[in-house]
Parts: structure tokens; sequence; C-alpha cells
């Protein structure tokens, strides 16, 4: 099936052309210091030194383009009354599937740290072999 016959995806988007919306808004998304700040949301409302704090190693500069992209996608608002950033409907969605990406890397970290420490070369057998 490909994405655009995808019963969740009623209105057709298609990431894997060039022209369609879908391809901008997952190069946003996926992002190293978008998805880290996203899923940093999923916690509730954050002012920026907050977000700061939390999502170590990025800097001001960099957190304040993240932060206008994400607002640009209507991922995130911000609330001027009180300085805060929060996930839109959409956002929340992506932030917690981002979740499940993280999870999926842990477990494949697990695989690859112990296949290089035992020297066994490449972690586990090549996807859509049979075993």
């Amino acid at each position: 099936m490909t994405s655009s016959e995808n019963p969740k995806n009623p209105h057709h988007f298609n990431v894997f052309a060039a022209a369609c919306p879908s391809r901008k808004l997952l190069n946003d998304v996926t992002r190293r210091w978008s998805i880290l700040v996203l899923a940093t949301l999923l916690d509730g409302a954050l002012r920026f030194g907050q977000i700061r704090e939390r999502v170590d190693g990025i800097s001001d500069r960099m957190l304040s383009a993240t932060l206008g992209a994400l607002a640009e996608d209507r991922l995130i608002v911000k609330d001027d009354a009180d300085g805060t950033y929060a996930l839109t409907e959409p956002g929340r969605q992506i932030a917690r599937q981002s979740l499940e990406l993280f999870d999926s890397l842990y477990l494949a970290l697990d695989e690859i740290v112990n296949a290089q420490q035992t020297g066994s070369g490449a972690a586990g057998a090549p996807a859509g072999a049979a075993s």
C-alpha cells in the first residue's frame, strides 16, 4: 500500500512526492531540535528557558528558530500573556508518535551496541530476511 492509499490519509497526501506539502512538514518535524522540542512540550506549556533547560545542547538562537518554524507549521502556539509555548492538537499527535520513535531507537541501540561489543558486525539480520 502506498502512502496515498493509506486509509488514515483521506487527503491523499504523499510524502514521497516532492511538491506535496507533507514533505515540508516532514522536513520541519524531523529536524533534530524540532522533534525534541515537540516531545518536551507533551508535559505541558513551557517558557523559552524551561524548554532550553530540558533540551540539552540547544542554543538560544536555534531554539528561537525552531519555535518559530513549529509555530509557522501550526504545531505549537505561543501564549503572549505568560510567554509559554504549547502544542496544538496536530503537534500533540506528532509528539506522541515521536515517543514511539524514541522507544524504537532505544531498542535498536541495544542490539547495535551489543553487536559492536561482541564484534559480530552488523546488528541483526537484514530487514525482510527470512529467519
